[in-house]
């Protein structure tokens, strides 16, 4: 159940949190501050709130952990966030790179009831459109079983793709710029080039060969095809 008093800027904090947190990223604040376009001292005026509330805490090393207050909020948060984009993408036929915003404005109007009907209705997804777990339902957040980013890709390496990480600063592009390569979760890839000194992947997924950077490639999920 949502805390009336969070704001949403806490709550996109705690979202993003919670998405590194499933990846097994250090969190720190300046990934934060990246992540939602703010200054640093915005992002420490933040933590110290959501401190104070009992929702994160930070280490010697600078590094924020969501408590278990905190935790039990983020999941509630992003399961509500992954059926919105899930009706907004499956129902309304929305582009899955705009999914990702207009949830992020849907989710803090809408009520529990309404989520839960949404929900329902859906089938109790598993996953977003993006392949993140939905926590709840039925299918267990955690980071990597059997699943590797594709910069870690070798040549000839068959795989198929389990999701999209999210936390990126510019999810919509990132999303856009994936989809108009067929690089969705479910796309058969098979890697015919890996650049050295650390350059591009060409990679060709269906009938077209497409070359993708080593830092676009880490937000993309893999599993080795059978």
């Amino acid at each position: 159940m949502k805390n009336s008093a969070t704001t949403p800027a806490v709550e996109a904090y705690l979202e993003i949190i919670y998405l590194m947190e499933v990846e097994e990223q250090p969190v720190i604040g300046a990934r934060l501050a990246e992540s939602q376009h703010v200054s640093r001292p915005t992002v420490t005026a933040a933590l110290k709130r959501m401190i104070n509330e009992g929702l994160v805490r930070i280490n010697d090393r600078k590094e924020i952990f969501l408590t278990a207050k905190g935790q039990s909020l983020a999941e509630y948060l992003q399961r509500r966030h992954c059926i919105i984009e899930r009706w907004l993408v499956d129902e309304l036929g929305l582009d899955w790179a705009a999914s990702d915003a207009e949830a992020h404005r849907l989710e803090h109007a809408m009520s529990d009831a309404v989520a839960e009907m949404l929900n329902k209705n859906l089938g109790y997804p598993t996953t977003c459109p993006h392949g993140n777990p939905v926590p709840g339902n039925g299918r267990k957040t955690t980071s990597t079983e059997k699943n590797f980013r594709l910069n870690a890709a070798v040549r000839d390496d068959q795989v198929i793709v389990s999701r999209v990480s999210e936390y990126d600063q510019d999810v919509a592009e990132l999303l856009n710029y994936l989809g108009e390569r067929g690089i969705r979760p479910g796309a058969e890839i098979k890697v015919t080039e890996v650049a050295p000194m650390k350059g591009p992947l060409t990679i060709k997924v269906g009938s077209r060969l497409v070359s993708l950077s080593r830092e676009t490639a880490k937000y993309v999920w893999v599993k080795k095809a059978v």
